[in-house]
């Protein structure tokens, strides 16, 4: 099991839309929060909305798809 706070993170957003529109509404608090460092915390910012958005949906999909 991952301890790295930035992989951690990166799996909280891709678990679904819900947790990105959480972090997207205050994103240097919600990296914080995850323990992230200074250097990862100006990285993660600099995600753009529409990727994330586009990719957490996509993850989605693709567990829904796997249930049917």
């Amino acid at each position: 099991m991952t301890t790295d706070p930035m992989e951690i993170l990166l799996a909280q957003l891709f678990s679904g839309p819900s947790e990105v529109q959480r972090f997207l509404g205050d994103r240097q608090t919600y990296a914080k929060n995850c323990g992230l460092t200074g250097a990862q915390i100006a990285e993660i910012l600099k995600i753009d909305a529409t990727s994330l958005q586009f990719a957490a949906k996509s993850f989605e999909r693709k567990r829904k798809s796997r249930t049917e």
